[in-house]
């Protein structure tokens, strides 16, 4: 066997192994780890459904606090039928909050730390408690323009990004790889390397297998952890 094919073999077998610990990872996972906190109605159904499944497989409960959602299933809770006791208990024993498409009222209350209303004291009592918030919104933030609502929306983003709160537009087809890849191959950097950036975005911890490292090298191709610049 050459070494082209062994570092090819290598990359299946590695991929293999990382599918099925992550099977097993999402089967021992409890979904209360998880909230993920639908405030109002989602635009991109199927595409934040794949996010949610590649990130979490089955290990996370969508709260909604509208009548219905359209993420609807058997572990869908709604805030109308809990306290407000309960829901506060439910997030102070959660590892991942993630707040999906607020309105924009709401986006700027919680920059703000403002804590009126029921959603906007759950967001910012989980990054006073540090938590891993996150942010997944259905457009991609804007630029800052001067004199338009934009202006207010690019700085409320920019003021929770400061306050370690990640946001991500999750509406595109790549977004769990835009989030973080978990594992690199070699084919992973072979088509970054056709891009203009030549830059691959991966979580911390990821696996880059043996092939992908000679790869990298070989292409110029830069890996980015999740957190840094290039991958926000």
């Amino acid at each position: 066997m050459n070494h082209e094919l062994l570092h090819k073999l290598i990359d299946l077998i590695v991929a293999e192994v990382v599918k099925r610990v992550a099977i097993l990872q999402r089967q021992a996972q409890h979904p209360e780890d998880v909230a993920v906190l639908l405030a109002a109605p989602i635009a991109y159904p199927k595409e934040l459904k794949k996010l949610l499944n590649t990130q979490f497989g089955e290990g996370f409960t969508p709260i909604c606090f509208t009548e219905k959602t359209e993420l609807q299933d058997d572990t869908t809770l709604y805030a109308a039928s809990m306290s407000e006791a309960e829901l506060t208990q439910r997030i102070a024993k959660a590892k991942t909050i993630i707040l999906v498409a607020p309105r924009l009222e709401l986006l700027k209350e919680v920059s703000e730390g403002k804590d009126e209303s029921l959603l906007s004291y759950l967001m910012v009592r989980s990054i006073l408690w540090k938590k891993d918030v996150r942010l997944y919104i259905d457009f991609e933030p804007p630029k800052f323009r001067r004199n338009t609502f934009l202006e207010g929306v690019a700085s409320s983003i920019e003021t929770l990004r400061q306050m370690n709160v990640g946001v991500y537009p999750y509406f595109t087809g790549d977004a769990a790889k835009r989030i973080g890849a978990s594992l690199v191959t070699e084919a992973d950097v072979l088509a970054a390397a056709q891009r203009a950036d030549k830059t691959i975005c991966c979580c911390v911890g990821a696996i880059i297998t043996p092939a992908a490292r000679d790869a990298l090298l070989s292409n110029d191709v830069i890996v980015q952890y999740e957190g840094e610049e290039l991958c926000n």
